[in-house]
């Protein structure tokens, strides 16, 4: 599979990935991103020959063009409904539960704050049961390893990831204009 992603605005630039694990780091770069002022542009081709375009900008972009190259990605026979990124990737390899907490966040929080609860509530829709209290312990965690930053009192705590900009191995750059 090939996905071309050409960015205008602020992070301008267009990449190219090709091979089984193109979804994961599109998805991945997309999601490092800042959605101010951008417009994406995603070309998929597919092993079989299938292609797919989409264009977006508005206010939600980056969202948008994350959810349709998981969506454009997928066969019947490849991942079943109602998953997300982080099932393709526990299916290549057995995650903690830490880690696999750790990539859920990064995928459907990116860039804005949440609580211990919105995260329980989330990953239960997703993958099932989860205590709070196991969730807050790992968020805690993150947050001593300066992966989240928190604030707030015990009662009202809120966590956001603290890397806005993760640096993502194996693209080519090319600089739009």
């Amino acid at each position: 599979m090939k996905i071309r992603l050409e960015i205008e605005g602020t992070n301008a630039c267009s990449i190219n990935y090709k091979g089984p694990e193109c979804i994961d780091l599109a998805v991945a770069y997309l999601n490092s991103i800042e959605a101010d002022e951008v417009e994406v542009q995603v070309h998929i081709v597919k092993d079989d020959g299938t292609k797919a375009d989409a264009e977006f900008e508005g206010e939600f972009p980056v969202l948008s063009a994350m959810k349709f190259i998981l969506a454009a990605s997928k066969t019947r026979n490849e991942i079943p409904p109602r998953t997300s990124i982080m099932n393709n990737i526990s299916e290549s390899k057995t995650l903690t539960l830490k880690e696999r907490l750790e990539m859920f966040l990064r995928f459907e929080y990116p860039r804005v704050w949440f609580t211990s609860l919105d995260v329980k509530k989330q990953y239960e829709s997703v993958y099932g049961k989860i205590g709070l209290s196991t969730v807050s312990t790992y968020l805690a965690r993150m947050s001593r390893e300066n992966i989240l930053i928190r604030r707030g009192n015990r009662s009202q705590r809120e966590y956001q990831f603290k890397d806005k900009n993760n640096i993502i191995s194996n693209m080519e750059f090319g600089l739009v204009k």
